[in-house]
């Protein structure tokens, strides 16, 4: 493949929305292979000037099993929708593995450990106490409008009085799928649902069993 054909390929990378600098590229006399290195998702392209096989996978997911057929002026587009393709797949969250993360993340153990068991009223005001010093921290540290504002004092006073009737496995999956729901809607920014989880966790796991006392409660 020439240089001039390579850079084509290059340039569709760039307009498919990937970074070509996470990307390798390897060719030899009659194929050419695209690999987005953080994803192992990759583009084969086998055959000669004339006619080649295109040959991808996406994520967890091969496309155009087989290979497809493909003219030179046709790989340009190939490319270019395959990085697309690529780069959707990185940006769309895993809301079932991110759960799962939260709910170990929370706990400080394996979710499937924790006990069902009642918090103390010691426990539930310790809870009390965090979710309040994360609401302070989250809206002193994020511009919030005063609707976010609202929406994040509204959740974290229903996740605290969860706390008094459920128990703590129940509650712990009240909190992700909560934190998750207001990732997921774009209620609140990234950032600030991460650093929730983290204050929280940082200041409840030992609640779950994951060893210490009540830290300072300073962020």
């Amino acid at each position: 493949m020439e240089k001039w054909q390579r850079n084509v390929i290059y340039g569709a990378v760039v307009a498919g929305g990937l970074d070509p600098r996470e990307c390798t590229f390897d060719y030899g006399d009659d194929w050419t292979r695209t690999t987005h290195v953080p994803s192992a998702s990759y583009l084969l392209l086998e055959g000669d000037s004339n006619k080649y096989t295109a040959k991808a996978v996406v994520g967890d997911s091969e496309r155009w099993p087989g290979g497809l057929p493909t003219f030179w002026v046709e790989v340009e587009g190939r490319v270019r929708s395959w990085a697309r393709e690529v780069k959707e797949d990185v940006d769309t969250p895993d809301l079932w593995a991110q759960l799962q993360r939260q709910r170990e993340v929370l706990t400080g153990a394996r979710y499937e450990d924790v006990e069902n068991t009642p918090f103390t009223s010691d426990e539930q005001v310790a809870i009390a106490d965090r979710l309040r010093q994360t609401k302070e921290y989250v809206t002193s540290t994020y511009s919030l409008s005063q609707e976010q504002v609202l929406h994040l004092e509204a959740k974290l006073d229903d996740i605290a009085s969860a706390a008094g009737r459920m128990g703590r496995k129940d509650w712990t999956l009240l909190v992700c799928g909560v934190l998750l729901g207001v990732f997921v809607q774009g209620i609140l920014p990234q950032e600030a649902v991460q650093d929730i989880l983290r204050m929280t966790s940082d200041g409840l796991a030992y609640l779950f069993g994951g060893g210490g006392g009540p830290p300072q409660l300073s962020p």
